[in-house]
């Protein structure tokens, strides 16, 4: 095996491998807002969530949807919680999930392909030229591209009683985002931003009356990022010390960051047929700051929802929400990125098992999203776009999600 393919799978192996151990802080490869969990029901309703909640993951858009946690349910029980974000142009999801490689028609198996371009005495006398032109056309293909990869982990418990409900879990989130270059400018082979995000995180909702809600969640978090334009210099003469070299060099590490979110829902005119809510959250209070390591802005949001009356399924809910609304991302102020609204089905719930389906548009492109249940093991699986561009349908993302859940 040549040292270029060695160094690649490296490469590819960055964000299972040496992610725990490094962190991302936004920087310029990608307009993607910054997050600390993205809910794979959410975001099959296009991320329509500030007046809906009804899970643990409320935490992370809005507690006060603590207090929609089903009663009749009991506990919820989110033992081992892993996640899959993968966007389309580095690899294929079922490839990854099921075969446990690249697949075709990628980045990763494209690299790879261009790699196993001939070598030694049978491929003539200038194969290293070969592959450097095969690697170099693999760059230019997906030139501009931003390759996306994130893992996922959100271990909780939660409950709601009669006016009281809380919800509290353990994040630990790994993101990986990079865009290839030719390689002969300033920006560099590959551009990267990394992020390993973990902590507790916990809050509660009240119900103050029969209709208003109002939640208060802390969370205290760690961050280690890379921000950096890699060259073809760097890798050729730190090929044997790469790892060493990121986590000494490059890694910025950060002390514990503490924030503090606030919600509330308002429930009125629940004897009609759509039984409408509204909520308002104010996330991360001041900014969850990380120092060296970024930030994560503080973010004021509104949200509307329906849960109308439906025969034959269990429920129906519908939501729009508008997120941002001070303008507190940096990236852009564009009005369709911050617009979210979706719905979704409960096809059936029942003692052994319960299905729904979802859909939506986040940032302007379409989501579908389902998931299945059956005893203690749930499959989520969401198909989205992320828009990286400065406003919407400039630069779409498409990405999958894929979460297996063990619990009730």
């Amino acid at each position: 095996m040549s040292l270029k393919k060695i160094r690649f799978q490296w490469l590819l192996g960055f964000a299972l491998t040496l992610l725990p151990a490094v962190v991302f802080a936004q920087g310029p490869t990608s307009r993607e807002y910054p997050y600390l969990y993205k809910s794979p029901r959410a975001m099959g309703m296009g991320g329509a969530y500030t007046a809906i909640g009804g899970r643990v993951d409320s935490l992370f858009y809005n507690p006060a949807g603590l207090s929609n946690i089903p009663k009749d349910k009991g506990w919820e029980v989110n033992i081992l919680n892993p996640m899959v974000d993968l966007g389309n142009d580095i690899a294929s999801m079922q490839d990854v999930i099921f075969r446990f490689n690249c697949g075709d028609n990628n980045f990763c198996g494209d690299m790879q392909d261009a790699f196993d371009t001939p070598d030694g005495p049978d491929a003539g006398t200038d194969s290293d030229s070969e592959q450097m032109r095969a690697v170099n056309d693999v760059i230019a293909k997906y030139r501009g591209k931003n390759l996306h990869l994130g893992i996922t982990d959100f271990t909780s418990i939660g409950k709601s009683f009669d006016r009281f409900a809380f919800g509290l879990g353990g994040l630990a989130n790994v993101r990986l985002d990079a865009m290839a270059h030719q390689g002969f400018g300033p920006e560099g082979l590959l551009e990267v931003n990394a992020d390993a995000t973990y902590g507790p995180v916990g809050g509660f909702s009240y119900g103050v009356t029969n209709d208003i809600f109002v939640g208060l969640s802390a969370k205290m978090l760690s961050r280690e990022s890379l921000v950096h334009q890699f060259t073809v210099r760097e890798f050729v003469e730190k090929q044997n010390t790469l790892d060493k070299y990121i986590t000494d060099e490059l890694r910025k590490s950060s002390s514990n960051a503490f924030g503090v979110d606030a919600g509330i829902i308002y429930k009125f005119a629940q004897d009609s047929r759509f039984r409408p809510s509204v909520g308002f959250s104010a996330m991360n209070i001041g900014d969850l700051k990380f120092g060296d390591a970024g930030k994560v802005p503080m973010t004021i949001n509104a949200g509307v929802s329906a849960n109308p009356q439906i025969a034959y399924f269990r429920s129906l809910v519908l939501g729009m929400d508008y997120i941002d609304i001070a303008n507190g991302y940096s990236q852009d102020k564009d009005m369709w990125k911050r617009l979210r609204y979706g719905g979704e089905l409960q096809l059936f719930d029942i003692l052994l098992a319960e299905m729904a389906v979802r859909a939506g548009m986040y940032e302007g492109s379409p989501t579908f999203g389902a998931d299945l249940r059956l005893l203690t093991f749930m499959v989520s699986y969401v198909k989205y776009s992320e828009e990286v561009g400065a406003y919407a349908g400039q630069d779409k993302d498409d990405r999958q999600m894929v979460q297996i859940t063990f619990g009730w």
